[in-house]
């Protein structure tokens, strides 16, 4: 009988813990979380200047236009030719669009005060950018009868565009370069040779004409793409009802980024005609930081329910850059703004 009386009491000591655990744990401990959301305070910053140097008037010498460039190769520019130049518009091999073998024209507008250039560049933050996440949470423990701990995982998108449009006017000096093709017929705009090569040879050797005047330059500059958010870390709930709660979390945030930017000049220069230029970069980049975040919740029945919340986010920057023009996305402080539906199971 004492044999069977102490067997029975170990037992019992041994197996109640657990069973408390178990039976003050929430009968659902699994949890997720789907809807969309929006971020705020993405910001843009632009730099670099659509003003550039074309470089003397001179054989065997780099040359940097607004509309392309002129570069020594890998030969030296053997011959006086060259394989590494680029042109960005039709209108540059006169007449537009027929495949004339005479020349190439290219342009350079330097504006006489930097302050108009650097008038086209600055930092923006646009509109929310929207996207989604789904929420996985695991209660692990519980404190105080109404409190739960565990561990969450996220996994978001935010679809991102961050656009700014800018003009500015001043007097300008534009620079017309002329190369020489040697009959050589030119490939379709855009063409972008390289310093490797090989391609199609231009003379390397500008004539050259300047005049002055007032300029207008207006300018569209745009970062886009996607960004993919893995959040993981504790939660803490508290239960105010059986049905209303309260949880926070914190935690560290992984982020793939694919990002591209895109920027288009056109200068008006006074009795001189338009000149257009443009560039694009891609970057893919994985980028980490810090996150917070604070959930309302109201379950209206015992596995689904209804939440709102917000998301404080820090990640690090992304930098591009395009044909001397630069672009950088920053994350510093971003706010989102989440809701949806939950399920528990």
């Amino acid at each position: 009988m004492k044999q069977i009386l102490l067997s029975t009491t170990l037992t019992l000591a041994v197996a109640s813990p657990f069973a408390l655990q178990g039976a003050d744990l929430p009968e659902n401990p699994n949890r997720l979380s789907l809807g969309p959301r929006f971020g705020m305070n993405f910001k843009a910053d632009f730099g670099g200047s659509p003003t550039v140097n074309p470089g003397p008037a001179a054989a065997g010498a780099d040359h940097t236009y607004n509309d392309g460039y002129v570069l020594k190769d890998i030969s030296g520019n053997a011959g006086g030719l060259t394989w590494n130049w680029g042109y960005q518009n039709g209108s540059q091999n006169p007449p537009a669009g027929v495949g004339n073998t005479a020349s190439m024209l290219y342009h350079a507008i330097q504006f006489d005060s930097p302050n108009t250039a650097a008038g086209n560049s600055g930092s923006i933050t646009d509109d929310p950018q929207y996207g989604g996440e789904l929420t996985y949470q695991r209660v692990m423990w519980h404190f105080l009868g109404s409190g739960r701990l565990g561990f969450e995982l996220g996994v978001g998108f935010t679809d991102i565009n961050l656009r700014d449009d800018r003009s500015a006017t001043g007097a300008a000096t534009l620079t017309t370069d002329t190369f020489p093709l040697n009959g050589v017929l030119p490939p379709l705009p855009p063409y972008n040779g390289t310093f490797a090569g090989p391609g199609a040879l231009l003379g390397d050797s500008p004539s050259r004409i300047t005049a002055a005047g007032n300029a207008t330059l207006s300018s569209r500059q745009e970062l886009s793409g996607q960004l993919w958010t893995i959040r993981l870390g504790p939660f803490a709930e508290w239960k105010f009802t059986p049905k209303f709660s309260i949880d926070g979390s914190v935690g560290l945030t992984l982020a793939p980024a694919w990002i591209d930017y895109d920027f288009s000049d056109t200068t008006t220069v006074a009795g001189g005609g338009t000149y257009a230029a443009n560039g694009h970069s891609s970057k893919s980049d994985f980028l980490y930081g810090p996150y917070a975040s604070a959930t309302l919740r109201y379950d209206f029945t015992e596995r689904w329910g209804v939440y709102v919340g917000a998301q404080i986010q820090s990640l690090t920057d992304v930098k591009l850059s395009a044909a001397g023009r630069t672009a950088r996305l920053e994350q510093d402080f971003t706010v989102y703004g989440v809701a949806g539906l939950s399920f528990k199971f």
